[in-house]
């Protein structure tokens, strides 16, 4: 059976240019990439440093678009930026959003619970992701801050660093079962099956980074693991497509 991938780390906009990989500066060039590639959908997100604009947008440019699902930004409460906690769901399914995201040093602010606690809260009880990556202004300790405030939050963690990482990444599989790790950084000769032995394939979600990254890198590395067909199939596409089944928005 064909493998299909569902990629949980996609970007788009002015701030994904760097030195040497053009940015990705619109929806269509997007679509185009994955088309090529042969992914079929995923999770996106809008990389312009104006939050509300971000998401404001990124909802105009996905609203048709059934196999993208837009990463929304929360930002502290107080500030009255964002949409209610109570209200935010509804306008997620409304705008076609599936999951949620943080940014503190580029948004200014602390990611802990007394400034956007009711949030991830919200997330916890409706089961909606939440993409948390290091390179988007979170250290790996405060995440593990986060996680022990809100054990049943589900989230998919970035880790921005390609060196072998699996002794900053294991504990974390350990210590919450409900968080899954984005295989953007994970390029340890044979790590993927290393991984396997330990942990249940269904913590492990495919996601390319575009365009910092490649999307066809993981595609291969996925295709030609040791590790069966199903968690392949798994991996590839399976999990992340759960985990947006599993949320509930209503």
């Amino acid at each position: 059976m064909e493998l299909e991938f569902w990629d949980c780390n996609l970007n788009y906009g002015p701030q994904t240019a760097t030195e040497n990989l053009k940015c990705c500066a619109g929806i269509n060039e997007l679509v185009e990439n994955m088309e090529n590639a042969g992914i079929t959908g995923g999770l996106v997100l809008k990389t312009i440093n104006e939050a509300i604009l971000a998401n404001n947008s990124l909802a105009d440019d996905i609203i048709d678009k059934d196999n993208l699902k837009g990463v929304w930004h929360i930002l502290p409460s107080r500030t009255d930026e964002n949409p209610a906690p109570y209200v935010l769901p509804q306008l997620m399914k409304q705008n076609n959003i599936s999951a949620l995201t943080v940014n503190p040093k580029g948004h200014r602010y602390l990611p802990r619970k007394i400034a956007i606690g009711d949030y991830l809260e919200m997330a916890c009880e409706r089961k909606i992701p939440v993409l948390l990556n290091t390179d988007r202004g979170i250290t790996l300790e405060q995440i593990d801050d986060i996680m022990r405030d809100f054990r049943d939050l589900t989230v998919i963690l970035t880790h921005a660093d390609c060196w072998p990482n699996d002794r900053f990444l294991r504990p974390f599989l350990d210590a919450y079962p409900n968080l899954c790790l984005d295989m953007t950084y994970m390029l340890t000769d044979c790590g993927l099956k290393d991984m396997i032995k330990k942990y249940p394939a269904e913590r492990i979600l495919f996601g390319s980074g575009f365009p910092i990254s490649y999307m066809g890198a993981h595609i291969l590395v996925i295709k030609h693991a040791e590790i069966s067909e199903d968690d392949k199939r798994k991996i590839a596409g399976g999990n992340l497509k759960r985990l947006i089944k599993e949320a509930c928005y209503d």
